[in-house]
């Protein structure tokens, strides 16, 4: 074992405590969670943003020597990664996600860029040599029967209006005096819009990276579904009014959304639906999908719903109620606040 000093620490390692001087083996185990440290190997034209541990969103730059986790990516925008069957010093790998995320690249959208390649240095030790894996830092399992509404946020890819909604929604009822708590189960580790969640009124953010997950496509549903309940219940141990829990990626991606959707106990607490979609095709599979397994769509929003015109469509061609998401959202709130059974005149029509 030696000594190694680091000069940034990446998001993942938020619940992580690291110190910036660490132990590091020759021993690197190619699973996923394992904890590393790399070194930047170039930045420039290349994809160099950098999501910190306390939240800032900076850069990385050549020469850089930052701890990072082992994990995949399977994102259609972006990169996707996986990780090597063997990992050892001196291989070179790429930063595949902006919060440390490390892999090897198995695709690349093409206007999005060139990832950037890091040289593995060593894995990161405890005084005993062991190696430390995130999945070692994971909130406590807990149970909580408390009946919390859920408001579930769905989209039908990425970057299709989700948290620009969850936002302004959770602004409104803070204005209105209620407590919010607000969970991201699936995606890849990326603090921003949590951060933008609590900015907007949710007295809490929590997401899979409190689960000791870097992402969820890993293939296991049972570990996703699993973490997306102990989220839950974590969530209302802080007693809230309402749940917001947006999910990352989108419905049939690679990530488990469909996996948790299908899941009786997280389904049953689902009490609004809200569709962020690009077009009125999305609309109509999303509707398909949802209604095997018995959930509505209570509203749309998103770029399909920024014009009266594609509000108007959506009303006539599936009888849901749509709303921008780019201005107030008078008609959502009411809407939740009748979920919550409580009126409030300043949103009546």
């Amino acid at each position: 074992m030696k000594k190694i000093k680091l000069d940034k620490i990446p998001y993942l390692f938020k619940n992580v405590n690291l110190p910036y001087k660490v132990f590091i083996s020759n021993k690197i185990a190619p699973v996923e969670g394992s904890i590393i440290v790399v070194q930047a190997l170039e930045n420039e034209g290349k994809k160099d943003d950098f999501d910190f541990a306390n939240g800032r969103l900076g850069k990385v730059v050549k020469g850089d020597i930052f701890p990072g986790v082992l994990g995949l990516r399977k994102a259609v925008v972006e990169f996707a990664g996986y990780i090597p069957t063997h990992v050892k010093i001196g291989d070179e790998l790429y930063l595949v996600c902006e919060s440390g995320l490390i892999g090897q690249i198995s695709g690349v959208y093409e206007s999005w860029g060139k990832p950037m390649k890091v040289k593995i240095l060593g894995g990161i030790v405890d005084k005993d040599g062991n190696q430390l894996n995130l999945k070692h830092y994971s909130l406590p399992k807990i149970k909580n029967n408390n009946n919390v509404p859920i408001i579930a946020f769905i989209g039908t890819r990425m970057d299709c209006g989700k948290t620009t909604m969850a936002c302004k929604i959770a602004l409104g009822l803070k204005t209105l005096s209620k407590k919010i708590i607000a969970i991201k189960p699936t995606g890849v580790a990326f603090s921003q819009d949590l951060y933008k969640l609590k900015e907007y009124g949710a007295i809490q953010v929590l997401d899979f990276v409190d689960m000791g997950l870097p992402s969820t496509c890993n293939g296991n549903d049972k570990e996703v579904i699993f973490a997306t309940e102990n989220l839950i219940n974590q969530a209302k141990s802080y007693d809230p009014d309402l749940i917001l829990m947006e999910f990352g990626d989108s419905l049939l991606g690679a990530y488990h959304v469909d996996d948790i959707l299908h899941y009786e106990p997280i389904k049953k607490q689902i009490k609004f639906v809200i569709l962020a979609a690009n077009d009125l095709l999305g609309i109509k599979g999303a509707i398909k999908i949802l209604n095997e397994d018995k959930l509505k769509i209570d509203l749309v929003t998103g770029p399909i719903a920024n014009s009266k015109i594609g509000i108007d469509l959506i009303k006539k061609k599936f009888e849901i109620e749509a709303e921008s998401n780019q201005h107030q959202i008078p008609k959502t709130i009411k809407m939740i606040m009748n979920l919550l059974k409580v009126k409030n005149k300043s949103y009546e029509s």
